[in-house]
């Protein structure tokens, strides 16, 4: 009997130094039934030539300019037909077991919208900084707190059923497309913590996360109150904290301090 399908993109542009390892993990996974999808955005600097080298192992890849990073994963997606669908950025990593751990869940109850579990946080180098985060979250906490330390975005694996086939995530948001996915599905069904590590997620000098914090932090607080219109003033004392923050300087870990 076949096992169940999983697609998984990466979206990369001008990574390099760690894409392959990215893919690596993806191709050395336990579970083999997985549809690995690639688009690189025209990088410069080897990223193609890395690609080349797995090409026989991937069911699609591309590398020529896009519109950034959502629209990267909206052309990736229109190649999945997997019954769950991950995205693993260039610079993060799977566990070995993580798309077995993922299955088993899955094969005993696919009804959940989201499986996810325990992420790592490495160094540019690969060196441990955080042993695996993460825990069961349900969608009003997402919402009025966010994601983090609960919930990391490597560590996801997204059920098809729920998804919207016309576009994997929305890409009028540039940093937090991934909390807005994860609402939308969270809101629609029950989501699983699954208690084993799934995946590391990379910190370093050039990713987005660390050089546009406040704009991220901005599309969040948009996202949030699209969600939870009824809680107009909630939001919009948060946004106010957010600018006089911005302007005062008080602005740390990814939030605004006041």
């Amino acid at each position: 009997m076949q096992q169940p399908l999983i697609g998984i993109i990466t979206p990369s542009y001008n990574q390099a130094q760690w894409l392959e390892a990215c893919i690596l993990s993806v191709l050395n996974q336990t579970h083999k039934n997985i549809e690995y999808i690639i688009i690189d955005g025209g990088s410069t600097d080897g990223s193609k030539e890395i690609i080349e080298k797995y090409a026989d192992k991937l069911k699609y890849w591309q590398s020529k300019p896009d519109g950034g990073q959502a629209d990267a994963l909206n052309q990736g997606f229109k190649f999945c037909k997997g019954d769950l669908v991950a995205y693993l950025n260039a610079d993060d990593l799977f566990e070995p077991h993580a798309c077995e751990t993922v299955i088993r869940a899955y094969e005993v109850n696919p009804e959940y919208s989201i499986y996810y579990g325990r992420c790592k946080t490495i160094n540019q180098t690969g060196e441990l900084l955080k042993e695996g985060m993460g825990e069961q979250v349900r969608y009003d906490e997402l919402l009025k707190v966010g994601m983090l330390p609960k919930m990391y975005q490597p560590a996801c694996f997204f059920n098809s059923a729920y998804l919207n086939r016309q576009q994997f995530v929305n890409a009028k948001y540039n940093l937090a497309f991934d909390y807005d996915l994860i609402l939308s599905l969270s809101q629609q069904k029950t989501i699983l913590f699954l208690n084993r590590d799934i995946a590391s997620y990379r910190i370093h000098n050039q990713s987005k996360s660390s050089k546009l914090a406040k704009e991220a932090y901005k599309e969040k607080l948009t996202i949030q109150q699209s969600y939870s219109k009824g809680d107009f003033l909630l939001w919009q004392w948060r946004k106010l904290k957010f600018t006089i923050a911005e302007k005062t300087g008080h602005f740390y870990k990814d939030k605004a301090a006041l």
